[in-house]
């Protein structure tokens, strides 16, 4: 008998509800029998939205959600919404996927151009990168062959494809490659004019500045950009990022370093993507999301159904982790000792170490450390997880995308902050920061970072952070509620534990954690407390994600008009001064090609609220700074305005005195934490050449007292060299054009160095805030920190007290300068 054949005869029609399609699936293997109850809780709310277009799904790791993706694309299929294609971040995780299926007895293809993917009796499953490009099959601009439909689709681990999705749509051109130097060439007088002396750093290849093209540049230009690119050979051949931008260049961010030159639209153009642009069906699953706002702005989905997720009665779902932030428990613990007390704790577990770039794998130190990147990440993740002792794993800026469960990895540590690396990137996060704050995409590179050793809700493991600034992080409210709330109590709890351990020792803060790791039962009561009954988080869209991606598309489609007035409005609306002044300069770029004279107008006031955006062609009008009277005062005011509680104040001096460091690489940050520790001391401060013209760093610091600082932090020669003693004086000249001579000015330098080469000539009276100045003041700036912290935080009087002790006064910084040595 042809069974298969009355099958396809029956008039029966093909089941759609989720839990009578889950009980059909012929061929389900054991352990598959039934829908646990945390996957019904999200299937039956989607089988009752499943008319709308875009739907999100929020579920913890563990929570079965590529079971709930692949019921949901059959029973689309079963509806006769077909094709159904799902798509996971990589390669890894598609196997992942096909394996699941096979347990389900589930038809998948990794072919979406097979007949039985076309035909909908089969589910193609691909990566992000083969969906997301700009020579993507799911266009209906391929050349040569039809496009490739979509019905349905399901994104999974949304947060980790969005990253995917930027990549794809944008564009980096290194240095090596003939096309940066014929670009830079052709932006050189442009660029002379927004940042000099980073224009001159990009030429020579030094330094780590970055340098914006003005967008009238770009557009003006546009035809000999089409030019050179048309020139412009991949790395990779197959790489379609240049195809994925060409359409949208005269809207694209181009941003210098002396590596690479970075083409970013304001959005990608998702539309490029034809099938997915046009899909009946979207589907977006996420373990956790810093702000759902990037559903908007990067995929274009429906502000107003992303604002509606769908997720399990409780969000408490999810592994044990017991979080430890040992500096922020005990101030005085060394980070170093915190790294051999875990490379002791290795010789027993599993462990995996996240540091936020190559360079930073570099503090750990003993023999037995593991280096794991690209090369070997496979092969060392399957002996992690076939349950060989690997011991300690190092790996640089990888947060997602490795599955750790049980004895694999028992102990996880994040040591650093996530960084942003590209100049795009850096300028992204300067441009859009608050004092104090951390990004959106550092928050979720953290959540997803904390994951990778906890993969269900009976799994367990011990994370350290490390880092002041990062265990800073773990008690400031703004960062708290931007992680999911199953870490947020997590972190909440480790914090009670935390201050039930304050200022104990570094050896009791491991025992602490080897109870976890033991399965101390009081602790593992206490734990599964912390999660109980937790409710899910709202979704996180802010208005202005709605108004960049409408604006976006109307500017793409021919309305550059309407996409400027609509940026100009949500500009006014926005409480954000920052982001106010980013909404404005996009719409600036917008308006110019219809009206330049009423884009420089915009951009004027643009850059009074933020000032990385784009400087007028004008230029600007110099503000002078002057003495803003008694320190302790200003103090006083300014941590209420600035940060407005003891622990956002703690945080914010944590982040200042991170980016205070010599690193060729990181200069910009330096000089933007200076004008910051400025302003905390209750000095004046400005950053004058971010303005156009004059020194990195200019402080006010008593009545007509100022100091003109270059900061050379980047610097890494043995001397203090003839170009940067020239620039320091040709700072003083400009204070003098620009301040009475009355006034006292003194110049300072930081550098690594105190003495001059032979043929360098600095100014008279010249200081230097060398590396053990420098540590001497960052020491004492955490310190009052943490006195302010203790006495009330911002009484006058106990300021005054507190800035007297720690000789933070203009005459106790300078105290600790050391005087420039001429050359012999």
């Amino acid at each position: 008998m042809d069974f298969d054949a009355l099958l396809r005869e029956s008039t029966t029609d093909l089941p759609v509800e989720p839990r009578e399609l889950y009980e059909q699936l012929p061929a389900k293997k054991p352990g598959y029998g039934y829908l646990r109850d945390v996957q019904a809780q999200v299937l039956e709310p989607w089988n009752l939205r499943r008319g709308d277009r875009d739907i999100v799904i929020k579920v913890n790791t563990g929570g079965g959600k590529t079971i709930d993706a692949l019921v949901i694309l059959q029973s689309y299929l079963n509806e006769g919404i077909r094709p159904a294609l799902y798509v996971a971040p990589d390669k890894y995780l598609v196997q992942q996927v096909i394996q699941e299926a096979g347990n389900l007895g589930i038809a998948v293809t990794d072919d979406p151009e097979s007949s039985e993917y076309l035909s909908g009796e089969a589910i193609g499953v691909v990566t992000a990168a083969r969906l997301f490009n700009g020579r993507t099959i799911f266009s209906d601009g391929r050349p040569s062959l039809p496009q490739v439909p979509i019905g349905a689709v399901i994104i999974d681990d949304a947060h980790v494809v969005v990253a995917t999705l930027r990549d794809q749509f944008s564009l980096t051109i290194p240095r090596s490659n003939p096309v940066f130097n014929e670009l830079l060439a052709l932006f050189a007088e442009d660029l002379k004019d927004q940042a000099p002396e980073v224009l001159l750093d990009i030429q020579d290849g030094t330094g780590s500045g970055f340098a914006k093209v003005p967008f009238w540049s770009v557009q003006s230009k546009i035809d000999d950009i089409r030019i050179a690119l048309r020139k412009y050979v991949a790395e990779d051949v197959r790489s379609g990022r240049l195809e994925g931008v060409r359409d949208v260049l005269e809207f694209c961010r181009f941003v210098f370093t002396r590596n690479a030159l970075t083409i970013v639209p304001p959005c990608p153009p998702i539309g490029r993507v034809t099938s997915f642009a046009e899909a009946q069906r979207r589907v977006f699953l996420t373990a956790t999301l810093a702000n759902d706002s990037v559903l908007v702005t990067d995929f274009d989905a429906d502000p107003d159904l992303v604002g509606k997720p769908i997720q399990p009665l409780t969000a408490g779902d999810i592994g044990e982790r017991m979080i430890l932030a040992p500096q922020e428990i005990n101030p005085g613990i060394l980070v170093d000792d915190v790294r051999e007390a875990v490379t002791n704790l290795s010789r027993n577990y599993n462990t995996l170490v996240i540091v936020p770039s190559t360079q930073a794998m570099d503090r750990w130190t003993d023999p037995t450390v593991v280096r794991m990147d690209a090369n070997n990440l496979k092969s060392i993740v399957d002996r992690m997880r076939a349950g060989e002792h690997v011991g300690l794993v190092v790996t640089a800026n990888k947060y997602d995308g490795i599955d750790l469960p049980q004895d694999a990895c028992r102990v996880l540590v994040i040591d650093g902050l996530p960084e942003a690396f590209s100049g795009d990137e850096r300028l992204e996060a300067l441009m859009t920061k608050t004092t104090g704050a951390i990004d959106d995409r550092q928050v979720q590179r953290l959540e997803q970072g904390m994951g990778r050793a906890v993969r269900s809700n009976e799994d367990h493991c011990v994370v350290f952070l490390l880092g002041r600034r990062l265990s800073q992080l773990t008690v400031d409210p703004r960062t708290l509620e931007r992680f999911s709330p199953a870490t947020g109590a997590q972190l909440a709890a480790s914090r009670v534990v935390a201050k039930r351990m304050a200022d104990t020792p570094l050896a009791n803060i491991m025992a602490t954690a080897q109870q976890a790791l033991d399965r101390d039962e009081g602790w593992t009561k206490f734990a599964k407390k912390a999660l109980r009954n937790l409710a899910p988080a709202d979704a996180r869209v802010e208005e202005s994600a709605r108004e960049l991606r409408q604006a976006f598309d109307r500017a793409t489609n021919g309305d550059a008009a309407g996409a400027s007035a609509q940026l100009s409005v949500a500009a006014d609306n926005c409480v954000d001064p920052r982001l106010a002044g980013r909404l404005r300069e996009q719409a600036a770029a917008y308006a110019n090609p219809f009206d330049p004279g009423q884009a420089q107008a915009i951009l004027a006031i643009a850059r009074t609220t933020n000032r990385y955006v784009t400087r007028p062609r004008d230029g600007i009008t110099y503000q002078a700074i002057s003495y803003a009277g008694s320190q302790a005062e200003v103090v006083s005011q300014r941590l209420t305005t600035m940060y407005g509680s003891v622990e956002r104040m703690r945080v914010g001096v944590e982040e200042i005195l991170e980016d205070l460091k010599f690193d060729p690489a990181a200069t910009e940050e330096f000089e933007e934490a200076m004008l910051e520790l400025g302003l905390f001391l209750g000095f004046g401060s400005q950053r004058p050449e971010r303005d156009g013209s004059g020194p990195d760093n200019l402080w006010s610091v008593g009545p007509g007292a100022y100091w003109v600082i270059e900061a050379k932090s980047g610097a890494v020669s043995a001397f203090i060299g003839k170009k940067d003693a020239a620039q320091l004086a040709a700072s003083m000249v400009w204070f003098g054009k620009r301040y009475m001579a009355s006034e006292s000015v003194t110049p300072v330098m930081v550098h690594l160095q105190k003495t001059l080469y032979k043929d360098g000539t600095a100014p008279v009276g010249t200081k230097v805030i060398t590396q053990q100045v420098l540590a001497e003041i960052k020491a004492s700036v955490r310190a009052f920190s943490v006195g302010l912290a203790a006495t009330g935080w911002n009484r006058v009087e106990d300021i005054s007290r507190l800035i007297a002790g720690h000789d933070l006064d203009a005459a106790g910084i300078m105290n600790r300068m050391v005087s420039m040595r001429g050359g012999s």
